[in-house]
């Protein structure tokens, strides 16, 4: 335990912190400056080669997987490979371990915190799905088994799991989970309720989609949905992130001839993006929150969104012209146009979403995360709060 003046200290496993553009790390980056003025953060991280470690990070050497090398590599997502003695000196001189992935080094950093009697935060960030869709498979049973392994192996072990939506909570619960836990927002930062800028009478559209290239993403079902629209002639479409599916996704734009830019952009250019896109359309498949979602919405974009029953974003947007059904193309094409075709109905589901994306502020989810620390490091002297849902 900390004395009484001085900050505790948390050891983050954050394997790929180095890669800021990954949804986890960009939480964990947020959550990490937000509360470094009453804690004292390790980031346990994967070297990056050629890169010296950021402040305040342990590094642990890349893990190297024959056959799934080139995958992590294209995802940007080393994993890092745990040192046991390492391990023993960063937990030993650390008060509570928080792990945001269910992988290598969190499952042995979580047997040396219990070994060490140190509580444990499991974060709970990737789904089963993500894995499997990278690895080009698809199972039930297959997936039912990854939830129950994670379960088993990582959040069972800790004092406190957060979830970051319901959905999220009750995946854990359908597989298992006795721990309590914490429904905790990623949270939207007040920099994206920024002025919102008027929405365009008519033609050109601006259309914008945000996040990883990934089979699981389905961006391909935007550019085919551009290509069936009314208006594809006047849609410029801004595919934002990086991942595998890069070079395929170019390449169907280009053979349908869909005015595509796709790659990576600055925060800065980011912010822009959703404050004068005339619509933010989300088609992934697999999601535990939806981060991009929120952040368009805190800027009072409208949204059109993947109704997928994997996905934690039909949560929060409902409305029956903002969701079309997963796989559908033709439903999300005439979703599309709708929206497009009516300024007035983008304007007020803009001015709805912003006030969604007020309940999920970032402000809000970094005192929860406060008083999570503050509960498992002193059990005796808190009770539970209403963030807590008990499986």
């Amino acid at each position: 335990m900390p004395s009484a003046n001085a900050k505790p200290r948390v050891a983050m496993v954050v394997d790929p912190w180095h890669h800021p553009f990954n949804g986890t790390v960009v939480s964990t980056r947020r959550f990490v400056a937000a509360l470094s003025d009453r804690f004292r953060f390790h980031k346990l991280v994967a070297d990056e080669p050629g890169q010296s470690l950021d402040e305040g990070c342990v590094g642990f050497s890349r893990i190297s997987i024959p056959g799934i090398n080139p995958i992590i590599d294209r995802m940007k997502a080393p994993l890092a490979k745990p040192d046991r003695l390492q391990l023993e000196r960063v937990i030993a001189d650390s008060d509570v371990l928080h792990v945001q992935f269910p992988f290598f080094l969190g499952h042995a950093a979580i047997s040396e915190a219990r070994r060490q009697g140190k509580p444990v935060v499991a974060s709970f960030h990737v789904q089963p799905e993500n894995i499997l869709s990278n690895l080009n498979l698809s199972s039930k049973w297959l997936t039912a088994i990854i939830y129950k392994f994670f379960v088993w192996r990582f959040y069972d072990r800790a004092d406190c799991v957060i979830a970051p939506s319901q959905f999220a909570a009750d995946l854990l619960a359908k597989a298992g989970l006795k721990v309590p836990v914490t429904v905790l927002s990623n949270g939207v930062t007040e920099d994206f309720f920024g002025d919102r800028a008027a929405a365009a009478q008519g033609p050109p559209f601006h259309v914008v989609s945000v996040g990883r290239l990934a089979a699981e993403k389905q961006q391909h079902h935007l550019i085919e949905a551009i290509a069936a629209s009314a208006f594809k002639q006047d849609i410029k479409l801004s595919l934002v992130g990086t991942g595998p599916q890069q070079k395929r996704l170019e390449g169907q734009a280009r053979s349908l001839g869909v005015a595509a830019t796709i790659g990576r952009v600055s925060d800065e250019t980011l912010r822009h993006l959703y404050r004068t896109a005339d619509l933010f359309v989300q088609t992934s498949a697999v999601e535990l929150e939806g981060m991009s979602v929120l952040e368009a919405m805190a800027a009072g974009c409208p949204v059109l969104i993947n109704k997928a029953s994997t996905s934690a974003v039909p949560e929060f947007v409902t409305a029956q012209e903002a969701t079309y059904s997963m796989n559908n193309v033709p439903e999300l094409a005439r979703k599309l146009d709708t929206l497009l075709a009516s300024a007035e109905l983008r304007e007020a589901a803009g001015r709805t979403n912003r006030q969604i994306a007020k309940t999920r502020s970032h402000e809000r989810s970094v005192q929860i995360l406060c008083n999570i620390y503050t509960r498992v490091l002193n059990p005796s002297d808190c009770v539970d709060d209403e963030h807590i849902n008990r499986p």
